[in-house]
């Protein structure tokens, strides 16, 4: 079976990347147990390896299995948004790897990746290849955003040169107006 081009990409760079410390060590998934409403029996579940939602509301209750899932807590990034003439706090380019054990969806019984591009914002359902063709698309963006960086930061400078000399030629006529020593 061929490697992702990520795992090749990855396997490229180990060489050139030092040695990080270990990782700590893995906690065992969480086992927890509910009545299935529709059948009365009672539902195993174990939780994906890194699920951060706490499930004791739902444990030994009686839940709809779709209404069980798992996923793991995003990085919080915020960016001011400005949506009605005052900058809000959004969080941005949050992702989560999620499962829905029971959905209706057959890909969603197997951990995928959710991405808040902002509040509420979603792109769903993301299997590994899909989350890479998104990241790529990002980077995509981002080099964009740094070449309008560059240019930004070249037309001030050349904005600024120019209205320091406009406003100089324009001091300059004030004064002789005003018989002002030039």
């Amino acid at each position: 079976m061929a490697q992702s081009a990520i795992s090749q990409h990855v396997a490229a760079l180990m060489g050139s990347i030092p040695q990080q410390p270990a990782a700590p060590a893995v906690e065992e998934p969480r086992t927890w147990s509910f009545i299935n409403r529709y059948t009365g029996e009672r539902m195993h579940v174990t939780c994906m390896q890194g699920c951060t939602l706490d499930h004791t509301r739902e444990s030994g209750r009686h839940l709809f299995p779709e209404d069980v899932w798992c996923w793991t807590t995003p990085e919080p990034l915020t960016l001011p948004v400005n949506t009605n003439g005052r900058p809000e706090e959004f969080a941005v380019l949050s992702t989560v790897i999620k499962v829905e054990p029971w959905s209706s969806k057959v890909a969603e019984r197997l951990p995928y990746a959710v991405v808040e591009l902002v509040d509420d914002h979603f792109v769903e359902g993301l299997d590994p290849d899909g989350l890479e063709t998104v990241i790529n698309s990002l980077q995509e963006r981002l080099e964009q955003m740094r070449a309008t960086h560059r240019r930004l930061v070249e037309v001030r400078e050349e904005y600024m040169r120019r209205g320091r000399t406009v406003r100089s030629q324009a001091d300059e006529a004030l004064r002789r107006v005003r018989g002002e020593a030039v």
